[in-house]
């Protein structure tokens, strides 16, 4: 194919190409945009897995029940006798 080159293993296995991009450009932003919204579908894909989805239920109604809290670093230091 005009324009393509394979790079081929010391086998004769075809392991990567060479696009000319001046000839294939544009098919090739088609290409790499369809891989790249795959990848992202799919890093996200794990958020709607049920398992995932209760863990989080459960850290958010902890953190509700749970307010954070300020703590004094000296004090805790003093009591855990770290400074002598």
């Amino acid at each position: 194919m005009d324009g393509i080159q394979y790079l081929i293993n010391e086998n004769g296995e075809k392991k990567a190409v060479v696009i000319d991009l001046e000839k294939w450009g544009d098919l090739w932003l088609k290409i790499y945009s369809q891989i790249e919204n795959k990848i992202e579908d799919n890093q996200q894909n794990w958020l709607n897995d049920p398992i995932v989805q209760n863990d989080l239920d459960q850290a958010l109604e902890w953190n509700y029940n749970n307010p954070p809290q300020v703590s004094n670093l000296d004090e805790i230091a003093t009591k855990l006798n770290i400074y002598e």
